[in-house]
């Protein structure tokens, strides 16, 4: 298949999807890295959605601009960012409005009731989770700038601080990444479509997306 056959499909995706002697959907590696900031364009509802775009999972985005974005991503970060950018302005101009102890403290206090929230299921309140996500991402953030600061100076042996601060977060979004995933396993395995995302309306647009665009073929039935 040349470059024109990819961006072009012989057929369309309804008919694609409907074969019933086609085999397994499987991504063209070739045209994804020939087209990379196509196949980005077409994934970008669910690189910043997170979720299937369907009822179950409405809980857990919101719109803004026309696009889906998925509320504890968007909330975290935004908190996160924030809190830095204004913690180390107040560190710029007058150090001693700082003290790293309440900053380590009261941050790791707010962590821990954000997931604590998160673990008791208070989440599911689009309100709740989004104060729940402000407080993990400002959490954090102090407890970062808690640890940049130690020793009176944000540079001073900055290569060890930044391994601790990365000891810090890899564990926590590895473990909020796999719960994530869990949750989609388990709402889609239960759901009547049984994870078959060619048949699922929360990824059929996307799905179809791919077919068009030559990013996303099927296989041979044998060979599925």
């Amino acid at each position: 298949m040349n470059e024109d056959q990819n961006k072009h499909p012989e057929h369309s995706c309804e008919e694609v999807l409907s074969d019933p002697e086609r085999g397994r959907l499987v991504f063209d590696r070739k045209a994804i890295l020939r087209r990379p900031l196509q196949f980005l364009r077409v994934s970008g509802p669910l690189l910043t959605a997170h979720h299937p775009f369907c009822s179950h999972f409405e809980g857990h985005t919101f719109t803004l601009a026309g696009r889906k974005w998925c509320i504890g991503c968007f909330f975290n970060t935004l908190s996160f960012f924030s809190a830095l950018v204004i913690l180390a302005a107040l560190w710029s101009g007058s150090p001693t409005l700082i003290d790293r102890n309440y900053l380590l403290v009261g941050g790791g206090a707010a962590v821990l009731v954000s997931l604590l929230t998160s673990a008791l299921g208070l989440t599911e309140n689009k309100i709740i989770k989004g104060v729940s996500k402000l407080l993990l991402g400002g959490g954090f953030a102090s407890v970062v700038f808690s640890i940049l600061i130690a020793g009176g100076s944000i540079v001073q042996d900055i290569d060890l601080k930044v391994i601790a601060v990365l000891t810090l977060y890899l564990p926590v979004i590895t473990v909020m990444n796999a719960r994530r995933l869990r949750e989609i396993e388990t709402d889609c395995s239960t759901c009547e479509y049984k994870m078959r995302w060619s048949k699922c309306p929360g990824f059929m647009d996307i799905i179809c997306r791919y077919v068009e665009e030559g990013f996303l073929r099927p296989t041979d039935k044998t060979n599925s």
